[in-house]
């Protein structure tokens, strides 16, 4: 690291930070730089990656340039001196800091995040595209589809390979039920991961292969179907199937109806009563 290097302690970016959030020893934070800046040599002490978004700009790091432009993807490890130099258009990045929990499994696992890395328009771009979609949704069931993307993204950064077999898993039944059957709980993935007997990397891997979700998506979906069937019992508050159905509060309840069916939990239980008068 040069003498010169600003150090950037965890959770500091040199730009604006539109959107945030911290959770699981992560923290993910939507960003904005200005056009035509350029950011003199950094540090972040602790590993992160971005996504690009929108605009162009040019990295220099070890000896090495690198041009990023939207739809990719790039890790940088701790303790990488970079700088950066943005062309004619600001530049949105969605950036993902990971903490020291999370290097400490991945050790575990046999990845070492100590190289930069960056991919192209590939599959993990796309998990990384989720993944911004998840900070915005910011809700109970967000948690789970980072943990599960995280997994992934993270196992292709240290080259890990995350392949299942052709043919559907046993476990994967046993996973949807235990899913089912706490749907008014907090879920981890690892605390799932266990109870079935696979490594939390080849759970995410192939639940979504199989299921073409996320863990988290799989159990919105899930509560989402079991509110709508207590909503049609007019004896049933609103509140009260938030309550039942592992939502976080009827606000939440009503962002998620609104998601799946346009109408807010009170206008589908107005639908329903029209429909048998």
């Amino acid at each position: 690291m040069g003498a010169q290097s600003k150090r950037l302690e965890s959770g500091r970016f040199l730009g604006e930070t539109i959107d945030e959030l911290r959770l699981n020893d992560l923290f993910l934070a939507d960003v904005r730089y200005p056009e035509r800046v350029n950011l003199p040599l950094h540090v972040h002490l602790r590993p992160y990656f971005c996504l690009i978004q929108r605009g162009t700009y040019t990295e220099g790091y070890d000896r090495k340039t690198r041009r990023c432009a939207p739809g990719m993807l790039v890790f940088h490890p701790a303790g990488e001196a970079h700088t950066e130099a943005f062309d004619e258009s600001h530049v949105a990045s969605f950036n993902v800091e990971i903490g020291p929990e999370w290097t400490q499994r991945m050790n575990e696992f046999g990845v070492r995040l100590d190289q930069p890395v960056e991919f192209d328009g590939s599959e993990i771009v796309t998990l990384a595209q989720r993944m911004l979609g998840e900070l915005s949704a910011n809700d109970s069931e967000s948690g789970l589809s980072i943990e599960a993307l995280t997994w992934e993204i993270l196992a292709a950064f240290g080259g890990a390979s995350t392949r299942v077999d052709s043919s559907q898993p046993s476990w994967l039944k046993d996973a949807r039920e235990a899913l089912d059957s706490r749907l008014d709980e907090s879920l981890s993935l690892r605390s799932i991961a266990r109870e079935v007997g696979v490594h939390p990397v080849y759970f995410a891997a192939a639940f979504r292969r199989f299921l073409n979700c996320s863990p988290g998506q799989y159990l919105r979906r899930r509560r989402f179907e079991r509110a709508r069937q207590l909503i049609s019992d007019p004896d049933v508050s609103l509140a009260q199937v938030a309550t039942d159905t592992g939502f976080s509060d009827q606000s939440h309840l009503n962002s998620v109806f609104r998601r799946f069916t346009g109408m807010t939990p009170g206008q589908y239980r107005t639908f329903l009563s029209s429909k048998t008068s």
